[in-house]
């Protein structure tokens, strides 16, 4: 059964509401609705309900001459797919409603784009909104005020590969930024760059965020890796540029890279200290750690391509973690998962496998590659903690 559209947008037509362009990806884009502070004062019963509903939400539309999954589908595959897969699935996922467009809108919509379009992304300019049926609405997981603390990360392989080698040395993640690299090295004309990529500060391993709840090494290495970006505090966010691809900027990313930005000994002690907890304590990334396993083809391979696709949306998927004062002066964490949208796995599954081929082929796993890239994988500093 397809899920039904919670509102229409021609319900906005001959109210003042604005909107605002966020950020957008490959496929979709996303809008911000903004109602003028008179129409929220002296709206009738019809606007209520369309202001309530878009209240805490963004709209995310389709790009015109993408390959992407219809709205419904996406919704109906996060519905039947992604949400059972979470005890509690409100409070560990963004939520998302499917909403009707209307053709005054999408022009609408269109014509922002065109003003906006010097400061998209280049490869982007001139792409559009699709003349489509439906939208989703999405929940709003940006800074709600100005002193609010927001983390944004992808947490990738929570696990080791159950198709590496019995010998690896290295995560799926790690393997991969070794070969990315090391192609990388193989490629460079000259000494010179030889040596910077020999000399490249190694990447931040995944597996890090889980062996935090337990390690004190791990939790000191995920906060090193914490730094914040350059956004000010405020809550306005920029369209998508080639380094934020994305549009919506972080108040804080988990790059790794030493940037020259401010670090965490810059936030305030007490959202340090519960961000701190949070690592420590949640039972989000446990849950989607699970949920990978369990969809995980065992090392001599599957045939459930489906659950491969699966697995393959959960591991690129973001998380975002807020932490905000509530009504008495205490703090509250807000984590979600988001980007978790329905994955065209008979496109993309002959890169996967043949991406695995390589890494096992050319000993990323194993880190025996010539010459080797230096990685900090859990899998090997772990180890030596716990000797």
């Amino acid at each position: 059964m397809s899920p039904k559209p919670v509102a229409d947008l021609a319900s906005l037509k001959g109210t003042n509401c604005q909107f605002k362009f966020i950020g957008e990806g490959a496929a979709n884009i996303v809008f911000e609705v903004v109602f003028p502070e008179e129409d929220i004062t002296t709206q009738d019963d019809g606007d209520s309900q369309i202001l309530d509903i878009l209240q805490g939400k963004l709209l995310r539309v389709p790009k015109a001459n993408t390959k992407a999954f219809p709205h419904p589908e996406i919704l109906q595959y996060w519905e039947s797919s992604i949400s059972p897969l979470f005890d509690n699935p409100q409070e560990d996922l963004v939520q998302q409603h499917l909403i009707r467009l209307d053709n005054s809108v999408v022009s609408q919509l269109n014509a922002i784009l065109e003003n906006e379009d010097a400061q998209r992304r280049a490869d982007f300019q001139g792409t559009k909104v699709a003349e489509a049926e439906y939208g989703m609405l999405v929940e709003d997981m940006r800074k709600k005020f100005p002193l609010d603390f927001l983390l944004e990360f992808k947490p990738k392989w929570l696990t080791p590969s159950p198709s590496a080698p019995s010998t690896a040395t290295r995560c799926r993640n790690c393997a991969r930024e070794a070969y990315r690299l090391h192609k990388s090295l193989r490629s460079a004309s000259s000494d010179q760059n030889s040596s910077c990529a020999l000399s490249h500060e190694p990447p931040f391993c995944p597996l890090e965020y889980l062996a935090a709840q337990s390690s004190p090494c791990s939790l000191a290495r995920v906060i090193a890796s914490i730094n914040l970006s350059a956004i000010s505090a405020s809550l306005d966010t920029k369209p998508a540029t080639r380094e934020n691809p994305v549009g919506v900027q972080p108040a804080v990313s988990l790059d790794g890279e030493d940037d020259g930005r401010p670090g965490m000994d810059q936030v305030d002690e007490r959202y340090r200290v519960a961000l701190v907890h949070w690592l420590q304590s949640n039972s989000l990334l446990p849950k989607l750690r699970d949920a990978q396993e369990s969809l995980d083809p065992a090392p001599e391979g599957t045939s459930d391509q489906e659950k491969l696709a699966l697995a393959m949306t959960l591991r690129d998927c973001t998380c975002f973690v807020r932490i905000s004062e509530d009504s008495k002066g205490g703090l509250k964490v807000e984590a979600k998962l988001a980007d978790l949208d329905k994955k065209n796995w008979e496109a993309k599954l002959e890169y996967w496998k043949g991406m695995d081929e390589v890494l096992k082929e050319g000993g990323y796993y194993e880190g025996v590659e010539v010459p080797r890239i230096r990685t900090r994988c859990f899998m090997e500093v772990g180890a030596g903690e716990a000797a």
